[in-house]
């Protein structure tokens, strides 16, 4: 009996292993919003990582998570690294950033598990402002692969992306009437957009993040 039971055992882990290794060896999850804001103030809240806790899905998962700046203030060699409890940790760079167009971003995961994958963000101009989409892709790991068996990335990652172009969308409209002349490429100035980090984020600009 006891050797029937753990043949049993063994055919059923190699046939989840056999089903976890012929889940797709790619990802991609796409969304898009139309957004009735210039070209410009959505590339700025994109662009430039110290606007992201005002629409990032994963930074108000966690607003007590460690968030730290280095490299450029914003566009290319831009980096943003961070460390929670609940969002694990990773960094962000922006490697291509064409203005009010286009952004990608090298994201590195280092915990709960390592994985690196692309984000981009194009901006599509429409008759009252743009189409801005969002798309991830990647290599899936393997437990990346043993996790879709119960979920699919795209309904998962899907769910956040929709929330965050949601609330770009807000904040994005909310300043549509800001001129241009008071913005620059590295984002909004003055008043146009509050920098002000939530109080219980902590934020260490321009210093060394250790990397995992």
């Amino acid at each position: 009996m006891k050797r029937t039971s753990g043949i049993v055992s063994m055919v059923a882990v190699v046939g989840l292993l056999i089903a976890i290794g012929q889940r797709p060896g790619t990802f991609r999850v796409e969304r898009s919003a139309n957004i009735q804001a210039p070209a410009e103030v959505v590339f700025a809240l994109v662009n430039d990582f110290q606007h992201w806790e005002q629409w990032s899905p994963w930074w108000k998962l966690e607003p007590t998570q460690h968030v730290s700046f280095e490299g450029a203030p914003s566009g290319v060699g831009a980096i943003y690294a961070w460390r929670g409890e609940r969002t694990g940790s990773g960094r962000m760079e922006i490697v291509e950033s064409r203005p009010n167009t286009y952004v990608r971003i090298r994201l590195d995961f280092t915990v709960p598990m390592r994985a690196t994958n692309t984000s981009e963000y194009l901006l599509t101009p429409t008759a009252d402002g743009v189409t801005l989409t969002w798309v991830m892709s990647g290599e899936n790991t393997f437990a990346g692969k043993a996790l879709q068996l119960f979920a699919s990335m795209d309904e998962v990652m899907g769910r956040d992306f929709e929330q965050g172009l949601a609330d770009l969308k807000s904040v994005a409209e909310a300043r549509r009437g800001v001129s241009a002349p008071s913005m620059g490429e590295a984002g909004f100035h003055g008043d146009a957009l509050n920098r002000d980090a939530a109080p219980d984020v902590v934020v260490a600009r321009d210093a060394h993040y250790p990397h995992e």
